[in-house]
């Protein structure tokens, strides 16, 4: 399924976001809702119009997943390994390799200047490669 640069970014922003996402094979028109296993607290109703159409036509949305816990891991382990031997690298390796993980990364990427940017860029690559396979 060939889609536009525009709806792999915005489904890209939607699962990082937590939200469920769904396009429909024939229109590429994208449905999204928050994901109830990230937020229980969530009513159903908020959402209604949004569920009710992808259950209406199912057989015609693909849902796409987001990343597994692992998966998500993995990104993080080859953002690290892209990164030249400087203090940065070190301390997000040590984040990665001690307990959370990436409540650890995230701050010290929080706090590293410019490799935020960078990060921020890697994740938005790898977010969107992960769409691109699932579709194709």
């Amino acid at each position: 399924m060939e889609v536009s640069k525009e709806i792999l970014n915005d489904i890209a922003d939607n699962l990082e976001a937590g939200y469920k996402c769904f396009i429909h094979m024939d229109t590429c028109e994208v449905v999204t809702y928050l994901n109830p296993d990230q937020y229980p607290e969530m009513d159903p109703k908020d959402w209604k119009e949004e569920i009710g159409k992808v259950r209406k036509a199912k057989k015609k949305f693909i849902e796409i997943e987001s990343m597994k816990t692992f998966q998500s891991f993995k990104v993080m382990e080859e953002f690290v390994d892209s990164l030249e031997n400087n203090s940065t690298k070190v301390r997000l390796l040590v984040a990665l390799e001690g307990k959370k993980p990436f409540a650890n990364f995230k701050h010290q990427i929080e706090n590293s200047g410019d490799y935020r940017e960078f990060w921020f860029s890697f994740r938005r690559d790898k977010n969107i490669k992960w769409v691109q396979d699932q579709l194709s």
